[in-house]
């Protein structure tokens, strides 16, 4: 397996990616929406999420593991509360559909919360996140997984990297939180495993729940920040798995076995008109927390103090000029 990258411009990526997605059966406009998701996150540098995943993708669909045509319907529950069934389909259209809904929903009445269950999986939850923000609205999502992390203590995986985004927009910048409760997203396994890296210490166990840094003997991952972390994992179990009505834990079908099978994801989405209590002036107080940050002196060993996402939003204004840089291997597997 080659160790070569390749640089490619967006627009060029976004094309190969949707070529190879509408081959398989999916509209244009729906592979677009993948598109946009899977670029934007190697735009940031999160490349566990970006076009490594389309092949899994192309491959779901293919043995019917994915429904393309899917009835994606929004029940009203309560003014501010929604819920869409995503009955098998593309977790990248239902959960953009779900964020749009809930923005929609908080600039009418505050908050907007629209729960998603029965889906696949919907990407990096940032690019979410960037949707409320881009409206200056405030917002929270989390998503299940299938079961990859130990739970502190254990040996034997029983929740997903459950990941959880959250952002606020100031009058300028932007604080964006998108992480994994396990130690890393496993996407980062999958990349290790593709640049025949070794993976540190800390990330994951074998099949017999033994430590290890071999990408390609990794099994399960830890929770992050052990026990503290772990219950992070399981906060957001209770908000997606249970709360919106899907299935939990082990019970979720894999990402990468049985494709044939729709995976049953559950995703949670909340956002906050961040005017509710103190009107427009929450934007200025918000960036001069910002402010204060930046000007915050470093610890040795760091230029500066960056706000979350600061280093993603600094990569991809650098991609947008000069390219994405992918492994050679899922380039060619993009343009053939």
């Amino acid at each position: 397996m080659s160790d070569e990258m390749v640089t490619v411009q967006k627009d060029e990526l976004e094309k190969m990616v949707v070529r190879r997605l509408t081959e398989v059966g999916m509209s244009q406009a729906d592979a677009q929406v993948v598109a946009d998701v899977l670029v934007f996150a190697d735009l940031r540098g999160t490349h566990s999420h970006g076009v490594l995943r389309v092949e899994h993708y192309a491959n779901r669909v293919k043995k019917g593991g994915m429904n393309l045509t899917p009835d994606l319907t929004i029940k009203q529950i309560k003014p501010s509360v929604a819920l869409i069934d995503a009955d098998g389909g593309i977790g990248h259209v239902a959960a953009r559909k779900a964020t749009q809904h809930a923005i929609d929903t908080a600039r009418q009445h505050g908050i907007g919360l629209v729960g998603v269950q029965n889906s696949s999986h919907c990407g990096a939850l940032a690019y979410y996140i960037d949707m409320a923000m881009q409206q200056k609205m405030m917002a929270m999502v989390t998503a299940n997984t299938d079961a990859v992390v130990v739970p502190f203590g254990g040996r034997k995986p029983f929740f997903g990297t459950n990941p959880f985004a959250f952002g606020i927009p100031g009058e300028k910048d932007a604080m964006l939180l998108d992480m994994a409760t396990s130690e890393v997203a496993f996407g980062k396994i999958f990349y290790a495993r593709e640049k025949k890296m070794a993976i540190p210490e800390g990330w994951a166990v074998t099949k017999d729940g033994e430590p290890t840094t071999d990408a390609d003997a990794a099994f399960s991952l830890f929770p992050f920040g052990g026990h503290k972390g772990y219950g992070i994992n399981m906060m957001v179990e209770a908000l997606t798995g249970l709360l919106v009505g899907g299935v939990y834990g082990t019970y979720v079908k894999p990402m990468y076995g049985e494709l044939d099978s729709y995976r049953n994801l559950s995703s949670f989405h909340l956002v906050i008109d961040p005017t509710l209590f103190i009107g427009e002036q929450v934007y200025a107080v918000a960036q001069k927390m910002m402010d204060e940050l930046h000007s915050q002196t470093p610890a040795p060993g760091f230029e500066d103090v960056k706000l979350p996402g600061e280093i993603e939003s600094d990569t991809m204004k650098k991609s947008l000029v000069e390219g994405i840089t992918i492994p050679q291997t899922i380039h060619e597997f993009l343009a053939q």
